[in-house]
């Protein structure tokens, strides 16, 4: 499972956002994982990062911020093993069709 948090407007990075903005966020990554674990009824493992512009200086006008959660668990207590194409290729596939997982989200809350 995998679920992606982006500003609707283009945002090189967090450190651009506004205060507000932030917290916002912050309320919003709060709600996010409640609903993830509730989704199976007790807590789910995951691993998050935050994909912005580098560092350092530079222009990087196509830079636009967001957070991905990608879950170990294909199910409840159930292990999702990548394939080696996957990991090969760099591009992970969601097991769970989005829209099932959104409405099923949008129900938790």
């Amino acid at each position: 499972m995998a679920v992606t948090i982006a500003p609707t407007e283009r945002v090189a990075n967090l450190e651009a956002l506004s205060d507000t903005a932030r917290d916002e966020l912050a309320a919003m990554l709060v709600d996010v994982f409640t609903r993830l674990d509730s989704l199976y009824e007790q807590p789910l493992p995951y691993m998050m990062w935050l994909m912005q512009s580098p560092s350092g200086g530079g222009e990087w006008s196509d830079a636009w911020f967001h957070i991905e959660i990608v879950s170990p668990w294909r199910a409840a207590g159930v292990p999702r093993f990548i394939a080696a194409a996957e990991v090969a290729g760099g591009e992970f596939f969601n097991p769970v069709i989005p829209e099932v997982l959104a409405e099923q989200l949008r129900a938790l809350g």
